[in-house]
Order: C-alpha cells, then sequence, then structure tokens
C-alpha cells in the first residue's frame, strides 16, 4: 500500500509539474508534504503487517529503499524546483528588461524622428539662406519680382482658314474657350530695392509691364505695348502701415470672368493715388486720380485701341466690408470728358460732360469648395462704361463716309449686373458659370440703346492630376435699338493638360473643337471672313495658356 501511494504521489507531483498553468515551486512543496503525510499515515500498518509476517527484516530493508528512493526524488525534484523558480526570475528580469529597452528605443524613436525633422528644416532653411546670400553677393535676382500671362496656338475653319472668333455683334466679350485666334503675351517685372536699408514695414517698389499681341498664327503683325510702368511706396504713413501710394500707368482694380474675359470693372491707366487706408472695423479705403488711355491694347489685349481721347476719373472705393454671406465693395466714379471726334476710330461726335457711377460687389467663399462674386453697376455721363477709358461706340456708328453720330454724355446711362461661379463639389469635378445682363443707352433715338444677355458655363472633369476634359457652352443674346436682333450658340469640347486637379490650374495645353450657330440676323457679323454667308460655323486647334 506503501508502494502505491509513493507511486501516486509521483504521477501528481509529475503532472503538476509540466503543467505550465500551475506554479512549479508551490506545486511541489504541497506534493512533498503530501508524502510526508502518506508516509507516516501508511506507518502503522506496515509494522502490523510485519508482525504477522516473518521476513520483517526484508520488509524494513525494502521500506528503507524505498525511503531511500523517495528522498533521492525529493532530493531531485527539490533541485528541479530551485533551477525552476531561477529560470522564472532569470524570465521576468528578461522580460523587464526588453520593457525598458522597447520603452527606450520608442523615446529615442520619437526623439530622433522630431530631431531629424528639425535637422531637415534647419539644413533647408541653411541652404535657402546661403542660395539667398549667394545670390545677394552676386546681385543675381535681389529685389526681383517675374510673373506674366499668355496665351497662343493655332486654329483652322472646316476649310483650313486661320481661326476668327465666334462673337456676337454688340457683345462686349465672348466665350473664350476653343475661341481665340490671337497670341497674347503680358510679362511683368518688379524691383523692391533692398539695398536701400529701410525699416521693417517700409518697402518701395517698380513695375513694369510689356506685353504684345498677334492676330492670328498667319499674321505678321504684331502690336507692342507697355501696359504697366509705375511706382509704390508701402509703410511710409506712420499711422497706415498697410497704405500704399502708388503713380504711373498701371492694371488698377480690376475685375473680369475669366470664361469670357471680360472685365467689367477695369479702371486701369495713368494717373496715382494711395490705397489700403484701413478705417477700423468699417473696411479699407483707395483714392485714384485717373486719367488719359490704358494703352495701344483693351482690356484682354485682344484689339488694338486708335486713339482714345482724354478722360479724368475720381474711383473711390471702400473695401474689405463684412456683409452678409462674405465681404463686400463699395465703388464710385467721378468722371469728365471733354469734347471729342471720332474716339477709339467710331465715326462718332462726342459733347462732353460730366458723370457718376457707383458699384457693389459681393463675394462669398466656401460655396461647394469655390467662390462666388457678383457685381451691380450703374452709370450716368462720363463715368457710364465703368471704364477709365471711353466707351467704344463702332457697334453703333454710322459708316465712315457718312456724317458722324452725335453722342451727348449727358443722355447715357449704363445698368449691368455680372455674376461669376467658381465651384469645386468633388474631387473630379470643378466649373465655372457666368451670367451678364448689360443695358447701355448712348441717348441716341435711332440706334443708341444696346441690350446684352450672357449665359454660360464650363464643367471640366479631372481623369486625374493631369489629365482632364472640358466643355464649355454659352449663349450671347443682343438687341439693338433699331438694328438687329439675335443669338449667338457657342460650344467646345477640349481635352486637357494641365499640373493639377484645381479649375485653375497652369499652364494648360488643350486640343479643342468648337461649333457655333447665330441668328440670321446676324449672318455676315459673326464671323464675316470665315463664314460671312452662313449661320453656323467650325473651328478646331489646339492652345496653351499659362500665367503665373
Amino acid at each position: 500500500m506503501f508502494a502505491s501511494s509513493l507511486v501516486y504521489l509521483l504521477m501528481v507531483s509529475t503532472v503538476y509539474l509540466f503543467n505550465p498553468q500551475i506554479k512549479k515551486a508551490e506545486v511541489l512543496r504541497r506534493c512533498l508534504r503530501r508524502g510526508s503525510f502518506l508516509l507516516c499515515f501508511t506507518a502503522p500498518l506496515v509494522h502490523a503487517a510485519e508482525a504477522e509476517q516473518d521476513s520483517l527484516i526484508e520488509i524494513k530493508d525494502e521500506i528503507d529503499q524505498l525511503k531511500n528512493s523517495y528522498e533521492d526524488r525529493i532530493a531531485k525534484l527539490e533541485t528541479r524546483l530551485l533551477e525552476i523558480e531561477k529560470k522564472e526570475r532569470a524570465d521576468a528580469q528578461k522580460i523587464e528588461r526588453v520593457e525598458k529597452q522597447v520603452q527606450a528605443t520608442s523615446a529615442v524613436a520619437v526623439h530622433n524622428t522630431a530631431k531629424l525633422k528639425t535637422v531637415k528644416e534647419d539644413l533647408t532653411e541653411s541652404n535657402a539662406k546661403m542660395i539667398k546670400l549667394e545670390l545677394e553677393d552676386n546681385e543675381i535676382t535681389r529685389g526681383f519680382t517675374f510673373s506674366g500671362y499668355f496665351r497662343s496656338g493655332i486654329g483652322t475653319d472646316d476649310s483650313g482658314n486661320s481661326l476668327e472668333a465666334f462673337k456676337a455683334p454688340n457683345s462686349q466679350s465672348k466665350f473664350r474657350l476653343g475661341n481665340e485666334a490671337e497670341t497674347y503675351v503680358e510679362t511683368a517685372f518688379g524691383y523692391t530695392f533692398p539695398e536701400l536699408d529701410l525699416p521693417d514695414g517700409v518697402e518701395f517698389s517698380i513695375g513694369l509691364r510689356p506685353s504684345y499681341s498677334v492676330p492670328n498664327a498667319n499674321s505678321a503683325k504684331s502690336t507692342f505695348s507697355w501696359r504697366e510702368a509705375y511706382a509704390q511706396a508701402k509703410g511710409v504713413w506712420a499711422g497706415q502701415k498697410k497704405a500704399t501710394f502708388w503713380a504711373g500707368q498701371r492694371f488698377y482694380g480690376r475685375f473680369d470672368v475669366h470664361m469670357t474675359d471680360f472685365y467689367y470693372l477695369d479702371m486701369s491707366g495713368f494717373g496715382g493715388g494711395v490705397e489700403n487706408i484701413e478705417l477700423g472695423d468699417i473696411g479699407d479705403l483707395s483714392i485714384a486720380w485717373l486719367g488719359g488711355s490704358i494703352d495701344k491694347l483693351d482690356s484682354n489685349g485682344s484689339t488694338e485701341l486708335n486713339g482714345v481721347s482724354g478722360k479724368n476719373s475720381l474711383d473711390i472705393r471702400l473695401s474689405d466690408l463684412s456683409v452678409p454671406g462674405g465681404k463686400g465693395m463699395i465703388w464710385l466714379d467721378l468722371a469728365d470728358v471733354k469734347d471729342s471726334l471720332k474716339p477709339n476710330g467710331s465715326n462718332v461726335q462726342i459733347e462732353g460732360a460730366a458723370g457718376a457711377a457707383i458699384g457693389f460687389l459681393h463675394e462669398s467663399k466656401g460655396f461647394f469648395g469655390g467662390t462666388n462674386r457678383a457685381m451691380v453697376q450703374y452709370g450716368v455721363g462720363a463715368a457710364a462704361n465703368f471704364k477709365a477709358t471711353e466707351p467704344d461706340y463702332s457697334g453703333i456708328a454710322p459708316p465712315s463716309d457718312q456724317d458722324p453720330l452725335k453722342i451727348d454724355y449727358s443722355d447715357v446711362k449704363h445698368f449691368r449686373f455680372v455674376n461669376d461661379l467658381v465651384v469645386r463639389p468633388s474631387d473630379q469635378w470643378s466649373m465655372q458659370a457666368t451670367t451678364v445682363y448689360d443695358s447701355f443707352d448712348t441717348g441716341v433715338a435711332q440706334s443708341g440703346q444696346v441690350d446684352w444677355f450672357s449665359l454660360g458655363l464650363r464643367p471640366v472633369y479631372h481623369l486625374n492630376d493631369y489629365f482632364s476634359l472640358a466643355l464649355e457652352a454659352g449663349v450671347d443674346h443682343t438687341r439693338q435699338k433699331g438694328g438687329d436682333s439675335g443669338e449667338v450658340y457657342k460650344i467646345t469640347f477640349a481635352p486637357q493638360i494641365s499640373p493639377g486637379k484645381d479649375h485653375f490650374s497652369r499652364p494648360s495645353l488643350r486640343l479643342f473643337v468648337t461649333y457655333a450657330a447665330w441668328s440670321d440676323e446676324f449672318i455676315g457679323k459673326v464671323s464675316p471672313q470665315n463664314y460671312g454667308g452662313d449661320s453656323q460655323g467650325l473651328n478646331i486647334g489646339v492652345q496653351a495658356e499659362a500665367w503665373w
């Protein structure tokens, strides 16, 4: 019985010993205590059996052997127990060291990442400073800026003739995508005089903008013009650090609809003034005196002007106004025109007078990821055309061999509403849309009033970061009192390559196909050279456009 109990004890001890879910040291201690208990419990039974047997000595020897064997196994188990406890302590210490190493490594990694970023920034800044110093030491581009714009390409009609644009008679713009025949280039140069060593916030600068225009790809004639030549001084007014004084010839406060290249407010010209006088929380005030003409080219650079007569304007603007839904600007123009004959080559005789114009511009951002800009304008007399130059009367003027059309500026009035919307509802889509209503009345009873309505949109689908598909559709309706009335419909499809998915990503390279149709009243007036006897036409071509 003792032997069987001992065997049972050894089996249980072995099971508990090699079970990973049970602490080995505690198990062995229990087994040892249980083994001692069994030995004590079974001893009387063994002695009772020995009293009845003759071979007590043999049994005792057997018990001694078992005891010795048991003690030997106990010793081995205790040694194994010590080894296990030692290994557990070593494993625990190893785990602790690994955890500390991981924590230390993570902290070092975070530190090194931050340090690496700082080092990169320092190196980038250091390199930039070094390059800047090298450039300054060599006086290369120090204080110099360069920007510009150009469009250029080639197009033909369905017979291979040079492209001629589709434009409604008496309209003040055209839908331009795939509908521009000219090459037009502006190159703007600026200089900020860094050698003057002026205090912080004080800056003197100049701007120069030469440009030229070529009617089409088959023309050898080009028109060169200085569009800007002016100087500025900023930060010289102690109480108005943002205020900027200027004088010369410049583009001044222009607003346009890009898809039609229509400048609905363009007071560019020769003159001078001060901009951005802060009026507390109200807004910024700008005042300018503008006189003469702009240069040889009209606002968008596509048409050469011929002898624009003198005109003086006082331009007053209150901008950056906080209004519901966005920002606003109030514009006021006071102007005077002298008597003149045939301004801009038109066969009209001008009886000069003073005049005034007023306008309100509203701009809201964030509308479907874009911007909406709307403006209402009304003017009378010399200020009625919302420009620093006189209007182009060629649309209503009689032929040069007839008596000039007499226009009295006291009778001239003009109303205009413009809305220009650019949205980006998704990563793949962007769109521009415009609406214009314009009514210009010269006061001439027979043919002096022209009403113009324009509506169009240009959606663009961006295939990826570089390729896109543009579609531009628009209609212009014009009605001349006592004259023609009708519409010009135009649609263009243009695959494009440009750097990015923004609607105005440039440079843009295009292949275009343009179709136009117009009312019978406009036959011979929309595209007179290529489609003079037709009421529809087709142009194809390629074009590049860029600004920087």
